[in-house]
């Protein structure tokens, strides 16, 4: 898939989400990686090991009422995602989960509410 599309689906599945999730989404940036893979490029490597999206920040849950100035980061790894994707079709669904995935994180959830909620 090329990048611009890439880029699209991101836009489009954040407009998709339900305005107040949208409009809470203050402060981050979505960033992608397109070079790197979150891992060495190996065969020894199980697809459920290899990292496709990671949030750096605090989430909503934990920031005290003050702003902060350093925003938060969503990084996705696009190459990680082609490498467990069969086809564009199968990238786009797995961009999808790995995005709200990271928003949920984001929004406080952790990884036993992610894994419940289907993320």
């Amino acid at each position: 898939m090329e990048n611009a599309a890439f880029e699209e689906l991101i836009l489009k599945y954040i407009s998709e989400l339900p305005a107040k999730f949208r409009q809470g989404l203050k402060n981050i940036d979505v960033i992608v990686d397109y070079e790197n893979y979150s891992h060495k490029d190996s065969s020894e490597i199980k697809p459920s090991e290899i990292t496709l999206g990671l949030y750096q920040g605090l989430p909503n849950t934990e920031k005290p009422g003050h702003y902060r100035n350093i925003p938060d980061i969503i990084t996705i790894y696009k190459k990680s995602l082609e490498s467990v994707s069969a086809n564009d079709k199968e990238l786009a669904k797995n961009l999808k989960r790995v995005l709200l995935h990271e928003i949920g994180h984001y929004f406080g959830m952790d990884e036993k509410k992610l894994s419940e909620l289907g993320y």
